[in-house]
């Protein structure tokens, strides 16, 4: 194991920074940490223990949601090469160019997996926390990376794995994974996927296709794919307005501001569906605006 991990440190120590954010996807792990740290402060507020949180479980939270998105990025870059090869988006990441090979970049996603499992095993959580580690992969590389190839539906799999950073956040805080709090954040999260790759898929078509990969719009007409996915972002947004009336929000501005962002969602999901790129760019940036609604709603409680 030793010898593995010297190698693949000294492999990824070759690569340009380019290609190391092209292996561990710092964005989609940033945002993991995002709903990590949304889950633990708001749970950890309602308990009143956010202040002796701050400054180590949090930040240990985040870290490790961050480790555990990049580490599940390089095992399905492991699992994908072939078919990161036969896309224009994807072909020159560096296991497809030839610039890494398969055994560093398997030791290098276990590590970040190993150090993720660590750091959320120092959290207020403990071993409840680092056990979502190996849940997380089973869901994300396990089942959802397999059946991409086999199923239109395999986002619907995908979405719990990325569903999970509030429930860990919530898990790390010592909160229980079923907690009402951490399960509706979740479900956002949850709706929210769907849009998102929806859309994705749909700008990034040609290259699914050639990969071989079964997209949502397969099978179903432009207009039934328009209907179907805008009624996934009315309910995302729906669920958004659950979260003041379950008391995830606090002060009487944030209310009214996540309240807004939800009806704006609800009335705008028809022309988000149709402009696919704005729609794309939009979906994301709700969903950064809500994390950040929620952490600087709980922070503010609590000083």
């Amino acid at each position: 194991m030793r010898r593995a991990v010297s190698a693949a440190v000294s492999a990824l120590h070759d690569l340009a920074a380019r290609d190391l954010a092209a292996l561990f996807r710092p964005r989609i792990g940033l945002l993991a940490a995002a709903g990590t740290c949304a889950g633990y402060v708001t749970h950890a507020a309602a308990q009143g223990g956010l202040a002796r949180g701050l400054g180590s479980g949090l930040a240990w939270a985040a870290a490790g949601a961050l480790l555990l998105s990049c580490g599940c990025s390089t095992l399905n870059q492991v699992q994908e090469r072939r078919e990161d090869a036969a896309m224009q988006r994807t072909k020159f990441r560096p296991l497809p160019a030839g610039r890494l090979g398969v055994g560093p970049a398997l030791a290098a996603g276990l590590f970040c997996l190993a150090c993720s499992a660590a750091l959320l095993a120092a959290t207020p959580g403990g071993w409840a926390a680092s056990a979502l580690v190996p849940l997380t992969v089973a869901v994300y590389n396990g089942l959802y990376t397999p059946l991409k190839k086999r199923t239109s539906l395999a986002m619907l799999v995908g979405g719990l794995a990325g569903a999970l950073p509030p429930v860990l956040g919530c898990v790390a805080a010592g909160g229980p994974p079923l907690a009402p709090r951490a399960l509706l954040l979740a479900a956002v999260f949850y709706a929210w996927q769907v849009p998102h790759f929806w859309l994705f898929a749909r700008l990034n078509r040609a290259d699914y296709e050639a990969a071989g990969f079964l997209t949502p719009h397969h099978g179903v007409g432009r207009a039934g794919a328009h209907g179907a996915l805008a009624l996934w972002i009315v309910c995302y947004g729906a669920l958004m307005l659950l979260l003041p009336a379950f008391g995830l929000v606090g002060t009487e501005l944030t209310k009214w501001l996540v309240t807004g962002l939800a009806l704006a969602l609800v009335g705008a999901a028809w022309p988000l569906v149709t402009c696919e790129r704005l729609g794309f760019a939009l979906v994301n940036a709700s969903l950064a605006l809500l994390l950040a609604l929620l952490t600087a709603d709980a922070l503010r409680g609590a000083a």
